[in-house]
């Protein structure tokens, strides 16, 4: 079976009933599986993190501690791959020249959960934001995921069944694709 990535994020503000319903994804997509690409924020990122099991999931963080995360799933980004990931975050970002340094590097951690600085992009998105729409650090992250052709799944627009059953899709076709 041919392991795919898919990043889990969203609003460290998501409702309590989706936290929920992405930790019992992120456990059924480690079943089929996936392996989680998530950035360590509260919230969101926490509830994917807390139903994928260690080894089928990478923590990708804006420095060394943050949010307390200090096990061998977490990853910072090396000065160049920093580099690389904050050169897509500003070429995205709508007020680049405002964000602090601490935020410019949360931006690029985004971009590197995303699959910019490894040898290919993850294979699906799978956020909340309120409403599905495009906004705060997660619409950063699907702004990202949309320029790179990354599917999103929003959860704030579709409910979980359907964004499953889409992830069965790109799976089948991903097979089907190995098969040729």
């Amino acid at each position: 079976m041919t392991t795919l990535t898919y990043a889990g994020i969203g609003a460290r503000a998501t409702p309590p009933q989706v936290l929920a319903d992405m930790t019992v994804m992120a456990g059924w997509l480690a079943r089929q599986g996936w392996h989680l690409a998530s950035g360590g924020a509260d919230g969101a990122d926490s509830a994917f993190a807390s139903g994928a099991p260690a080894g089928q999931r990478t923590l990708w963080l804006p420095w060394q501690g943050y949010n307390g995360h200090r096990a061998p799933d977490c990853r910072v980004l090396s000065g160049t791959a920093l580099s690389a990931c904050m050169e897509v975050a500003a070429r995205l970002h709508p007020a680049w020249d405002r964000c602090s340094p601490a935020v410019r590097k949360l931006h690029a951690r985004n971009a590197a959960l995303l699959g910019v600085t490894t040898d290919r992009p993850v294979d699906a998105c799978v956020a909340w934001s309120p409403g599905g729409r495009i906004e705060g650090g997660t619409g950063m992250s699907i702004r990202i995921a949309e320029h790179l052709g990354i599917p999103v799944l929003n959860l704030g627009s579709m409910t979980p069944r359907a964004a499953c059953e889409r992830l069965a899709d790109i799976r089948r076709d991903s097979a089907g694709s190995l098969d040729r």
